[in-house]
């Protein structure tokens, strides 16, 4: 019972996701998106655009980096992708990631934790393919904006460029065919500077 106690007491804590707002907005620009809508989005899009990623990885993997990437949020906060840099981000984060998953029986906590970690250092194929689709998310967020968080943060072309340098390394074909073309046309339009 203590196990299954555990369990449903994350479960319950990670609830609080859904009252973690980003700057996105949702819905045509009504309402800003929570970051389980976020994380929601970003494993559909994972599952769609696996076939421009050429590495070898396990989809199972990187869906369940996708699903607790965040998680730390309920407690650490969000930090805009084009906002302003937090000197104590990484730390809080870590904190954050240590609390909520240390609400797991023992064996969960390590795995939950360790796959958190992996997505943040960005080093096998399974977190670069979660990092790409996190940054596709936040990309397709601004298309269905008219580029809310561009205007919001008066982004420069070349910070939308190194926002997407895993996009572009890991899956050129999208970031070529689809990405590059509409980042010149908001460009063209004043949105991105």
């Amino acid at each position: 019972m203590e196990r299954i106690q555990k369990q449903m007491d994350f479960l319950f804590e990670i609830d609080k996701m859904k009252d973690v707002f980003r700057q996105s907005l949702v819905v045509k620009g009504k309402r800003e998106e929570n970051d389980a809508e976020h994380s929601w989005h970003m494993a559909l899009v994972a599952l769609t655009i696996k076939e421009y990623f050429k590495a070898e990885m396990n989809l199972e993997k990187a869906l369940k980096m996708i699903l607790i990437h965040d998680l730390v949020e309920i407690y650490a906060g969000d930090t805009p992708a084009f906002g302003q840099e937090r000197p104590n981000k990484k730390s809080e984060e870590i904190k954050a990631a240590k609390r909520i998953f240390s609400l797991l029986p023992a064996d969960q906590e390590k795995h939950f934790l360790n796959l958190w970690l992996e997505f943040e250092e960005c080093e096998s194929n399974e977190a670069r393919f979660a990092n790409v689709c996190d940054r596709y998310q936040g990309f397709m967020q601004n298309l269905t904006s008219d580029g809310h968080t561009w205007k919001k943060f008066n982004v420069s072309m070349e910070k939308v460029l190194k926002r997407a340098e895993p996009i572009k390394k890991y899956t050129p074909e999208l970031y070529e065919k689809y990405m590059l073309p509409e980042f010149l046309k908001y460009k063209e339009r004043g949105i991105i500077k």
